[in-house]
């Protein structure tokens, strides 16, 4: 595997990993004030998170080294996969599974937390 590749993959491992710590983070804090069904929710909203990132970085950084047409388009095409998930997992969660839409939206929100931890370089 080349350098790029070993450093990209190791990036997104970072970010996924982070994030699904957050999502357990607020699933405690929701199953500590507010009981199981909300800790269930913020869970799923995390993971959805994570697995979005998972799902871009798969996508995107597929190419390795190459020319920008193909790094841009393996970009879009990540950013368009991630958002289809997500469009695909609100539904699922919401409206199939009935989960409540306030601990979703936050374990969301705080999975994006990971996400911009795992980007910080520390020397």
């Amino acid at each position: 595997m080349s350098e790029v590749r070993v450093r990209s993959y190791r990036l997104v491992v970072r970010v996924v990993l982070l994030q699904a710590g957050c999502a357990l983070i607020a699933a405690s804090v929701f199953l500590v004030l507010k009981g199981a069904a909300a800790a269930l929710a913020a869970l799923a909203g995390g993971l959805i998170v994570a697995a979005g990132s998972a799902v871009f970085g798969w996508r995107a950084f597929r190419p390795g080294v190459a020319g920008a047409a193909t790094l841009g388009t393996a970009m879009y095409a990540g950013v368009a996969l991630k958002w289809l998930w997500f469009v695909l997992a609100l539904y699922l969660t919401m409206a199939r599974l009935k989960l409540e839409a306030a601990p979703l939206l936050i374990g969301m929100c705080v999975a994006q937390l990971g996400y911009w931890a795992g980007l910080m370089r520390l020397k």
